[in-house]
């Protein structure tokens, strides 16, 4: 959510409150970052929060291998080198199944 969408028209009705205890200096900073862009200081929270919200959300579902892993993991995924058991298993497939094309 954009400030300018928390500004028109928010998602939902607020009707829970939050409180928060903060410094003179991040007061001061929230004050002049809300100023700045022209909204008040309960809108530049709200969308500040959610933002914030959704970005570690979001880290945390993503799953981030390193090549190491990613080259470990892709190998899992190959193919077994084939095997007589698995040769004689795939000749006694194909003469019990007739493929009607």
């Amino acid at each position: 959510m954009t400030l300018v969408q928390a500004r028109r028209s928010p998602r939902e009705k607020a009707t829970t409150s939050t409180q928060v205890r903060h410094g003179e200096a991040l007061g001061r900073l929230i004050q002049d970052a809300a100023d700045t862009l022209g909204v008040d200081k309960s809108t530049f929270i709200r969308a500040a929060l959610e933002r914030e919200a959704a970005r570690i959300l979001e880290h945390q579902r993503r799953h981030v291998m390193t090549p190491e892993d990613a080259a470990v993991f892709d190998a899992a995924l190959d193919h077994p080198a084939r095997s007589k058991a698995m040769t004689d298993a795939v000749r006694l497939y194909r003469s019990r199944v007739v493929y009607a094309d």
